[in-house]
């Protein structure tokens, strides 16, 4: 029996053979209730317009992260977490003319993806180089989330940007912005080690904002000196930055996620006519945000997106409680962490 990493209630996750209790079908309205959307089983033959998959490769994301935590909510335990991962294609349906047998792709198949049989749409499944050196390296869906925020953002050559929050998703949303033609790009953050990354990654400037460094050198620039704020970082005092910086007429793009409610100065926003712009992936609903998955990938291919530089822990399925420990705890120098199925 296939073996697939398995959610077995807050807190506890193992890597085991599956079983029917585990390949989870939610209902719409549970999909509605708890973001869960699942295009992807695990038992059964690949229809004419599908793909059976094994995953090679896993990422963990804050989603899953959530999930592992009970930050969100599942309709029910055990789960067939997964939404990042490397694929090698077992079996195509007899419709798919662009996959086959042995070729390794990356699917937008939300959830449901870290297993050694996952049969999913074909539609939305690209494939990846022949020559990969290191699956870790092609994780497609982070960096086609920041494509599709791209196509959200207004950013002109010769434009000021400042960039809150040098996370994975921050420093991913770096290695693209700086390839812009702009006269600033400031990266903002708390950590040494993640304002160090942001210059390697592309900032030309990068301000640790906790210290009397940062402040002075942001007390320098005045507020509203940006014309482009783009707030990564996802906390309170990143959205209170990112108002304070953006200039008249300027453009406030909300990607990080917030997990719960916050606050902004809407005085100051009106004052100076900012626009605000969530530039999450659910912005695309309804006009497949997985469009921009080739794109993504060719942007891999030459060298805008760089998963080398920011992938940090590596670990095997065995050891995915681990994996996820520490991607919770997140310890000094962590950015993103993988594990090889």
């Amino acid at each position: 029996m296939p073996k697939s990493i398995i959610i077995e209630r807050i807190g506890e996750i193992s890597w085991r053979e599956m079983t029917l209790e585990d390949d989870y079908q939610p209902t719409r309205q549970e999909e509605i209730d708890h973001g869960t959307r699942v295009v992807t089983r695990h038992f059964g033959e690949p229809g004419p317009d599908e793909i059976e998959t094994r995953a090679v490769c896993g990422a963990i994301c804050t989603h899953e992260v959530s999930l592992f935590k009970g930050d969100l909510t599942h309709p029910r335990y055990p789960m067939i977490p997964g939404h990042e991962a490397v694929h090698q294609v077992m079996r195509v349906g007899k419709n798919i003319r662009h996959l086959k047998e042995g070729d390794f792709c990356a699917a937008c198949w939300y959830m449901g993806q870290w297993a050694q049989k996952v049969i999913g749409p074909a539609d939305v499944a690209h494939k990846l180089p022949d020559d990969m050196d290191d699956f870790a390296n092609w994780i497609i869906e982070p960096a086609a989330s920041i494509v599709n925020a791209g196509q959200y953002m207004n950013i002109k050559p010769g434009m000021r940007v400042l960039l809150i929050g040098a996370g994975f998703m921050g420093l991913l949303m770096t290695q693209m912005v700086h390839r812009y033609p702009l006269s600033e790009f400031v990266v903002a953050d708390v950590k040494p080690f993640s304002a160090d990354m942001a210059k390697r990654c592309g900032a030309y400037e990068a301000l640790l904002v906790n210290t009397d460094a940062g402040k002075g050198r942001l007390s320098d620039m005045g507020t509203g000196h940006f014309d482009a704020v783009i707030e990564c970082s996802g906390t309170q005092n990143g959205l209170d930055l990112a108002v304070d910086m953006c200039g008249m007429a300027g453009s406030v793009y909300l990607f990080g996620w917030h997990r719960t409610s916050r606050t902004l100065d809407f005085k100051l926003g009106h004052l100076r006519g900012q626009t605000l712009v969530h530039t999450s992936p659910a912005t695309d609903t309804g006009r497949l945000y997985e469009r921009y998955w080739p794109t993504t990938i060719a942007l891999f291919q030459q060298g805008i997106f760089d998963m080398s530089k920011l992938v940090t822990h590596k670990y095997r399925a065995e050891d995915i409680q681990k994996c996820m420990d520490d991607s919770v705890a997140r310890p000094d120098g962590f950015i993103k962490s993988v594990f090889y199925l």
